[in-house]
C-alpha cells in the first residue's frame, strides 16, 4: 500500500505562488581552510567569515569562523566527495577542494574580490578563477519576460547559450586549461542552461503564458539528468536539480487535480533508475524538513532515504538538517532566539542593531503571557486566501485568553485589504488584522521578513506564553491537523 502524506500536496501547493544498489565507496576526509586578512581596517566592522558548502536553496551547509586578533581565520570539515565547490562568502564563490586538502586563502580587504589560494589545489583554483571572475562567466539567463510562445523562449536560449560558448572558448584559446578544468566549466555551463530552461518553464506556468506548452520538453529531464553522474558536488548541480523537481511537480497531472494519494516515487517516476534520483529525491526531504518544518515526512521515508541516496554527502546534509530540527522541535529556544535577535544575545542588544525588528518586539510585549499565531500572508496568494476559512475555524477552537490569531498582510494596499477582509467576513472577535505598510517604511518590512526567513507566502509562526517560537515555515497553516495539535502542546492541554 502506497502510504499518502499531506506535506507532500501542501508542498506541491507553495510551488504553485528501484534503484538496488550497494552504497557508494566515495572518497572522504577532512579539509583544512586557514587564511589570513590583509587591510582589516579597511573593513574594520567585519568580524567573521562564512563558508557554504552547496546544496538546496534554502538548505546550505554553513560555517562561520571568527577573524582571529591577527587576521587569521580557520575551518575544518569533513567531505564526503570526490570534489567539492564551497563558497568563502562574499569572497570567493567558486573554491574547489578535495578530501584530505590544505588550502591557504589572502584576502586583501582593499581587493576583497581576488583572493590569492596557495596550497593544495592552487593551480586548479587558479584556472577555474581565471574564467568566474575573469569576465568569462555568465551565469544567469536574462530571458523571462521577453517569450510568448515556445518557438521565442527556445530562440532566446539558444542565443544566450551560444554568448556562453564564446566566451568559453575564448577563455580556453587564451588561458590554456588543462583537460580537467575544461571538463569542469563544460559541466558548468551544461547545467546553467537547463536550470535556465526549466526556471523559465516554470515561469511561463506561474504566469500563465498561454502560449508556452512546458510539457514538450518533459524528454530534456533525462538530458539534464547525466549531468548528475559523478562525485564532482557544484552548486550548479543542485540550482539545475532543483528546477527539475519543481519542474516535475509542475507537469504532474494528479498533483493538479489535488489527488491525496500521490507520492512522492509517483512525482519523480519519470526520472527513475537515473543519476537524477539521489538528487530530487534528497530536494523532496529537504523541503519537507527546511520549507515545511517537519520531521515526520523524513521518518516516514527513512526507507526510501536508504534505498535512493546513496551519496555520502546527500546523506549528510540530510541527516544534519533532520538532526538540527528534531533538535528544534525538544528545545525551541535557541533557534527562537536566532530567529529573533539574530547574532545578538537579546532583545535589547539586537534592537539596537535591528530596529526594524521593534514592531515584531512589540507585538510580543504586547500578548506576552498568551500564545500567538501569526499569519503572513499577501492578497495576492491563493494559498493565502484558501486559508482564511480555516483560520476561522481554528480560532474557535480556544479561548481568546488562551491565545491570540494576527495577521499581517504585505504591502499597503488598504483598499485591497479590506475587501478580502469583507469577503470572507474575517471581522471575528480574537482575530487581529495588521498592514505592514501600518508597521513601518517598506525597506525595513522588508529587513524584519529578511530576519525572520519569511520568504514565500503563507508563513506561520506559533509563539508560546513565553515568547519563544516554537512552531513556524508553511507547515503551520490553519487547514493542517498537525497546527492544533501543536497549539494543544503548548497550551498544556
Amino acid at each position: 500500500m502506497k502510504r499518502t502524506l499531506y506535506p507532500l500536496l501542501l508542498l506541491a501547493l507553495l510551488l504553485g505562488c528501484k534503484m538496488q544498489q550497494e552504497p557508494s565507496k566515495a572518497t572522504q576526509g577532512e579539509v583544512i581552510i586557514t587564511g589570513i586578512i590583509k587591510n582589516r581596517d579597511f573593513y574594520p566592522h567585519v568580524n567573521e567569515i562564512v563558508l557554504q558548502l552547496p546544496f538546496f536553496r534554502k538548505g546550505k551547509v554553513t560555517y562561520t569562523t571568527d577573524i582571529a586578533e591577527d587576521n587569521s581565520f580557520y575551518f575544518n570539515f569533513m567531505l564526503h566527495a570526490e570534489m567539492c565547490e564551497v563558497s568563502i562568502k562574499p569572497y570567493m564563490e567558486h573554491l574547489y577542494v578535495q578530501p584530505g586538502d590544505s588550502i591557504h586563502l589572502e584576502i586583501d580587504f582593499k581587493d576583497m574580490l581576488h583572493p590569492v589560494v596557495t596550497g593544495d589545489g592552487a593551480e586548479l583554483n587558479a584556472q577555474i578563477t581565471q574564467f568566474t571572475q575573469g569576465g568569462f562567466y555568465m551565469q544567469d539567463y536574462r530571458i523571462f519576460p521577453d517569450f510568448n510562445t515556445n518557438e521565442e523562449l527556445e530562440e532566446l536560449l539558444e542565443k544566450e547559450h551560444q554568448e556562453r560558448i564564446r566566451r568559453y572558448e575564448e577563455y580556453v584559446q587564451k588561458h590554456q586549461p588543462d583537460e580537467k578544468v575544461k571538463q569542469y566549466i563544460s559541466e558548468l555551463l551544461k547545467a546553467d542552461y537547463y536550470t535556465a530552461l526549466f526556471n523559465n518553464l516554470l515561469y511561463a506556468k506561474n504566469y500563465r503564458i498561454e502560449g508556452v506548452d512546458i510539457h514538450r520538453y518533459a524528454h530534456r529531464l533525462k538530458e539534464a539528468s547525466a549531468l548528475l553522474d559523478n562525485q564532482v558536488i557544484t552548486d550548479a548541480h543542485f540550482r539545475m536539480s532543483q528546477e527539475m523537481y519543481y519542474y516535475l511537480h509542475a507537469t504532474n497531472e494528479r498533483l493538479k487535480a489535488y489527488d491525496q494519494s500521490v507520492t512522492l516515487d509517483d512525482i519523480l517516476s519519470p526520472l527513475k533508475d537515473t543519476p537524477a534520483m539521489p538528487y530530487l529525491y534528497a530536494q523532496g526531504l529537504s523541503s519537507s524538513l527546511y520549507e515545511l518544518n517537519d520531521t515526520t515526512y523524513f521518518n516516514s521515508q527513512k526507507e526510501k532515504f536508504d534505498l535512493y541516496i546513496q551519496s555520502s554527502y546527500l546523506r549528510n546534509s540530510i541527516l544534519q538538517m533532520h538532526q538540527s530540527k528534531k533538535g528544534f522541535q525538544e528545545n525551541p529556544k535557541p533557534v527562537s532566539d536566532y530567529i529573533l535577535h539574530g547574532r545578538y544575545q537579546d532583545q535589547v542588544k539586537a534592537q539596537g542593531f535591528m530596529p526594524y525588528m521593534k514592531p515584531f518586539y512589540d507585538l510580543l510585549e504586547k500578548y506576552r503571557g498568551k500564545m500567538i499565531y501569526l499569519d503572513f500572508w499577501a492578497p495576492w496568494c491563493p494559498p493565502c486566501l484558501a486559508e482564511m476559512e480555516p483560520l476561522k475555524e481554528l480560532r474557535k477552537k480556544y479561548k481568546t485568553e488562551d491565545i491570540v490569531f494576527i495577521t499581517i498582510c504585505r504591502g499597503d494596499n488598504r483598499k485591497r485589504l479590506k475587501e478580502v477582509l469583507e469577503k470572507y467576513e474575517m471581522h471575528v472577535d480574537g482575530i487581529e488584522h495588521i498592514l505592514t505598510d501600518d508597521l513601518q517604511d517598506d525597506n525595513n518590512v522588508h529587513k524584519m521578513y529578511n530576519q525572520l526567513n519569511v520568504n514565500r507566502f503563507p508563513h506561520y509562526f506559533i509563539i508560546n506564553r513565553e515568547g519563544v517560537i516554537v512552531n513556524y515555515g508553511s507547515m503551520m497553516r490553519p487547514s493542517y491537523p498537525g497546527t492544533a495539535a501543536c497549539i494543544e502542546q503548548w497550551l498544556g492541554k
